[in-house]
């Protein structure tokens, strides 16, 4: 019996497991890793051949190199030696053979040397050469044990360029020069010592963080808008602070797209306060003049007649008179003052915006005299436009003393009390007769008193008697600042003064007698 040959084994039902990786046709399969066929070991891919030279091959390859780099340092370094001893010639030798201790001593005996003396041994012109090559070390200087002795020299002798760019270095660094032993002297000496105002405000304003920076940009961006949104209690106060903040050029541009709208700002409970705030610092009067006032001025009757319309005027004539302002508004009003591009004295910039107004001021009071004088609100307008305006007053206080002049009828005539019987007209006679000594001490010549005794007439101002109110009106022309007036009224009512002693239940009468009494 024929005995069958044995089967090779394989792992998947007798099958010969085939070959998974062949090699190029006649060679033999590849192996992964660099491993060989034959199993002659691990020879790595990288570095070596077949013959087993490549290792010696890099090795000499390395040296080579290394012996070039440590020629080319070689080369590099005499290059750099021999261009500086080129450059510094004479003082090569010193510094070749200068050890940082022998540096240190000799930097220590010439800062004693000229200790004090800086301004001996330099002059501007110089000064600002040290500024120049080393103004982008100010801050490190500053920071130095020595260094800050120079930043502080020039900042004492330089002149005021010189100051400015030296503090204009220090931009962007100042709250951490601030908290550094050396340099916050140095920022402490600039800012009490020699920095103007913007200088200042530049100084301080790193210390508000990054939203203060971002909303100082933010007022370019937004000053043509602002137009739409001073109607508003928040709305108005930006726009405040971007006149106060905001450059002459942001000014302007503000000013010019509320064009048109002036008259709705000054009537507005808000809105005022934004001309208010354009009044305090905007040094461009010719530019006020045309856009502001002329608008104002041509709805002068409408605006006076206005709660807040009013106030505008009355701030044009008298500044932050707490008579007419809230303490707290005046307040927040002086957060613009000493602002950075506010260049004018306020007296100057009130003096020439009160040329402005007052003509047409004096020209309504002389037309409405008679109305402003009997309005509660408006009588104090009368005060102040005859106590502030510049120009000829007598007009407009004849034009007020012409209600004066009529017969008073105790209770009036048809329900008109006479201006001198008027709550709010005999308020303003005698404020007027009071205003004198002010005018006198402005070394102005118009005197009301005199004005309103020449055209009322003694005779007719003893009549005023009968009533309390013209009573109290006499008693301010007796102790007015024009003797003359004095004089002549104390005459007129001493002739009178047994009648007045009988009269009972007038404090006006009383305060008469007293007064003539006490000067017999």
């Amino acid at each position: 019996m024929e005995t069958k040959p044995k089967k090779e084994f394989s792992p998947k039902g007798g099958m010969k497991m085939e070959k998974k990786f062949k090699g190029k046709e006649g060679q033999g399969p590849k192996k992964k890793f660099g491993f060989t066929k034959e199993g002659h070991g691990a020879q790595k891919k990288f570095g070596f051949s077949k013959d087993g030279q490549g290792a010696e091959k890099r090795k000499s390859s390395e040296d080579d190199e290394k012996t070039d780099w440590a020629d080319y340092k070689l080369r590099k370094k005499e290059l750099k030696s021999h261009r500086q001893e080129t450059e510094k010639k004479d003082i090569y030798v010193i510094l070749k053979d200068c050890t940082k201790e022998k540096k240190t001593k000799l930097m220590d005996e010439l800062h004693q040397m000229i200790k004090g003396k800086i301004k001996q041994f330099s002059n501007h012109e110089q000064r600002q050469e040290v500024f120049e090559d080393l103004k982008a070390d100010m801050v490190v200087l500053s920071k130095s044990k020595y260094g800050r002795h120079l930043v502080k020299k020039l900042l004492m002798h330089g002149k005021k360029e010189l100051v400015g760019s030296v503090i204009q270095s220090f931009k962007g660094s100042v709250r951490v020069m601030l908290r550094h032993a050396n340099a916050s002297s140095i920022i402490e000496y600039a800012y009490n010592d020699k920095a103007v105002l913007a200088q200042r405000l530049m100084l301080t304003e790193e210390l508000y963080g990054n939203t203060f920076t971002l909303c100082k940009e933010m007022i370019e961006a937004i000053r043509e808008a602002v137009v739409y949104m001073a109607y508003t209690h928040d709305g108005a106060r930006v726009a405040m602070h971007c006149l106060w903040h905001g450059t002459p050029k942001d000014r302007k541009v503000i000013i010019k797209t509320m064009k048109t709208y002036m008259v709705k700002f000054a009537t507005g409970e808000f809105g005022h306060l934004v001309l208010l705030s354009i009044f305090d610092c905007v040094d461009d009067t010719k530019l006020i003049k045309q856009t502001v006032l002329a608008e104002l001025l041509t709805s002068l009757d409408e605006v006076i007649n206005n709660k807040y319309g009013k106030k505008v005027l009355l701030y044009l004539l008298n500044p932050r008179d707490p008579d007419h302002i809230l303490p707290e508004v005046i307040r927040f009003l002086e957060k613009g003052d000493n602002n950075a591009h506010s260049k004018k004295e306020p007296a100057t910039r009130k003096k020439e915006l009160l040329e402005v107004v007052s003509p047409p001021l004096l020209q309504h009071l002389q037309d409405n005299a008679s109305t402003m004088v009997r309005d509660k609100g408006l009588s104090v307008m009368v005060r102040d436009i005859l106590l502030s305006a510049v120009g000829d007053l007598r007009p407009a206080m004849l034009a007020v003393v012409q209600p004066a002049s009529l017969e008073l009828v105790p209770g009036g005539v048809e329900g008109q009390l006479h201006m001198a019987e008027h709550p709010a007209g005999h308020m303003v006679l005698k404020w007027l007769i009071e205003q004198d000594a002010l005018l006198a001490k402005a070394e102005r010549e118009e005197r009301f008193s005199r004005i309103l005794v020449d055209t009322v007439g003694v005779d007719q101002l003893r009549s005023w008697v009968c009533v309390n109110r013209g009573a109290l009106v006499l008693c301010s022309l007796l102790k007015c600042v024009d003797q003359s007036v004095v004089s002549e009224v104390r005459s007129g009512l001493t002739a009178i003064l047994p009648k007045l002693k009988k009269v009972t239940n007038n404090r006006g009468v009383e305060n008469i007698v007293e007064q003539l009494t006490a000067a017999q």
